[in-house]
């Protein structure tokens, strides 16, 4: 049997977790192997609102799917836009979820509280930005990009975990005193001990499929071998929680972006569903919570749309232009 070719982004991250995804097909029966694709997000640097937002590491992937050259793609589901763009010709499957939190690498060991005033903290997304303003007002919040080794490196006491193969953000290590990034990412790469604090989601809310990796393939157009082995690995209890956060993004129209946190989980087969939207200056925000009686697809797409209705209704459009999907 031919191997099946897994498309992945080129990052250390990004082959770790397709590599994880290729070993639990080939451990369900389909032999499988990584084909790299350099993508937009890769090569371009600045803020990632300024780049295109949602869909800036996963379009030249989806292309390449498309296209024929690889016969699945691995992303991380918050990168995906939450709109079909491609007319039902992509399909989407969901491995079990690692870890959805944010993780905070403070220097010299220290905590989000333990901060001193003033103190400098990096991350590459407007929703961490905005709920850590919150948090630390009188803490500057900064713009990095790079890979994981890169934005660790930027933490006073980490350069040795400059990234040499990486120009991203070179010439700027042990500039700041704390970064925050996600908590899977950490554990996926061995690195969860440099974490000095996980942010429980009661406090920060994860991004809408944060710590999920999705398994993209064509429609009508996978071997039927694929779609078993894939039907597998699949986690029912991930796809129904993402579906709820993912639908929350689509009736706000927002993407990753956006300073927008969304988290599911289901307890006793009831589905529970938080959510905020914040002020990108940290100066406020607005938080909801719904539940639905008997989780399912079916309930978690009306779920995050009732969620966003309620938020809209308590105007949460005058944070942000809900738009940037």
């Amino acid at each position: 049997m031919s191997p099946v070719l897994v498309g992945t982004r080129a990052s250390t991250l990004a082959t770790t977790q397709s590599q994880h995804v290729a070993d639990l097909l080939t451990a369900a029966g389909v032999p499988a192997e990584l084909v790299t694709v350099t993508t937009t997000g890769d090569v371009t640097s600045g803020p990632l609102a300024q780049l295109g937002g949602t869909g800036v590491f996963a379009a030249a992937l989806r292309q390449q799917l498309l296209e024929g050259d690889v016969d699945l793609a691995v992303h991380s589901l918050k990168d995906l836009p939450t709109k079909d763009l491609f007319d039902g010709k992509l399909s989407l499957a969901y491995p079990p979820r690692e870890d959805p939190r944010d993780a905070l690498v403070g220097r010299d060991g220290l905590k989000l509280d333990d901060l001193p005033e003033g103190a400098t903290i990096g991350t590459g997304s407007p929703r961490r930005a905005a709920q850590i303003r919150a948090i630390r007002p009188d803490c500057t919040v900064t713009d990095i990009r790079g890979n994981v080794g890169t934005r660790l490196s930027r933490v006073r006491g980490l350069e040795h975990f400059a990234s040499r193969d990486s120009g991203v953000g070179r010439g700027t290590h042990g500039d700041l005193d704390a970064v925050v990034l996600a908590a899977a990412g950490l554990r996926r790469l061995g690195l969860a001990d440099v974490a000095t604090e996980f942010l429980e989601v009661d406090r920060v809310l994860p991004a809408a499929g944060q710590g999920c990796l999705a398994i993209e393939y064509r429609t009508g157009d996978t071997p039927d071998d694929v779609l078993q082995a894939m039907s597998v690995i699949e986690d029912a209890s991930t796809k129904i929680a993402v579906i709820a956060e993912r639908s929350l993004l689509l009736r706000l129209e927002a993407g990753c972006a956006a300073p927008i946190g969304a988290h599911a989980e289901i307890h006793d087969n009831e589905l529970i569903l938080d959510a905020v939207v914040a002020h990108p200056r940290g100066t406020e925000s607005l938080r909801e919570r719904g539940q639905a009686a008997n989780a399912s697809v079916e309930s978690a797409v009306q779920l995050g749309t009732e969620v966003a209705e309620l938020l809209l209704e308590r105007g949460a459009g005058r944070f942000t232009e809900l738009t940037l999907d």
